[in-house]
């Protein structure tokens, strides 16, 4: 199973934050059942996080915060 690092996650919303007049999409699976949705909305600095098995909806301010929570997310243990 591939695990991504902390500093990956980190430089991919980077890229979002730099480019926020853009829509930059990226997403991760997360076991077979779910996927989630990070993008930063256009022309702001906040993150909108979107699980696609939930539909729950998370904003961040921070590429940090951002960061951790889908770290965390992505690399925890998962039962299929």
């Amino acid at each position: 199973m591939f695990s991504m690092t902390f500093n990956h996650i980190k430089n991919l919303l980077q890229l979002s934050w730099t480019f926020n007049t853009s829509t930059i999409r990226h997403s991760f699976s997360i076991g077979e059942e779910d996927q989630v949705t990070v993008r930063c909305i256009v022309d702001t600095f906040i993150f909108e996080v979107t699980s696609s098995e939930t539909q729950q909806v998370d904003y961040y301010t921070s590429i940090d915060l951002a960061a951790e929570a889908l770290y965390k997310r992505i690399n925890a243990p998962h039962t299929n």
